[in-house]
């Protein structure tokens, strides 16, 4: 008991000259900084400084008393500040198996293009499979919707004129083509 009453006065005492965890921080950042070292000795000199490293040491020292315990072994239990879910040694932290992967809603770069008699919109969706593509005519809307492994495309576009809804398609490299046939005022294509 002699021996840990001990121990932990010269850890205190080596924690008040280092200035505690803070300092400490400060003084391994001050041999890796170049420049860095002379300033924090300089302002290890000052009173306010002092103080203000004393107040983030109780600060840590709080949050270490108030983390939960975490079981390492049978019988040890350790105080964490760390979330589970952060990753170490710059590994992915690990989703759950029943969590999706999170897709990303984005624009689709189109342009429209008037040939006489036919529109044709030039669509880019990257990532997308041919048959995840799905398009629907109203009148002058044209709507072009895909879903991809990470990630969905959605767009509405507003046509300069209405076409008929058959729309011929093709499907290379990411880049989808439609040609559609115009519908005339009065009725009927030109």
């Amino acid at each position: 008991m002699k021996d840990k009453d001990q121990k932990e006065k010269v850890k205190e005492q080596e924690d008040e000259k280092s200035g505690g965890v803070a300092g400490d921080v400060l003084l391994g950042l001050g041999k890796i900084i170049p420049g860095l070292g002379g300033i924090v000795e300089g302002l290890g000199k000052s009173d306010a400084f002092q103080q203000r490293l004393d107040a983030i040491n109780k600060e840590v020292e709080r949050q270490l008393s108030e983390a939960p315990l975490k079981k390492v072994g049978q019988k040890e239990a350790r105080r964490t500040t760390i979330p589970p879910s952060t990753p170490f040694r710059g590994g992915k932290a690990q989703s759950r198996a029943e969590d999706p992967p999170l897709k990303k809603q984005k624009d689709i770069i189109t342009d429209i293009f008037d040939e006489g008699d036919y529109i044709k919109v030039i669509a880019e969706l990257p990532g997308v499979a041919e048959q995840d593509i799905k398009t629907e005519v109203k009148g002058n809307l044209l709507t072009i919707s895909a879903r991809g492994i990470s990630r969905e495309y959605s767009k509405e576009l507003i046509l300069p004129c209405p076409i008929k809804e058959a729309l011929n398609s093709s499907y290379n490299n990411g880049i989808l083509q439609l040609k559609a046939e115009k519908i005339l005022k009065g009725g009927g294509p030109k």
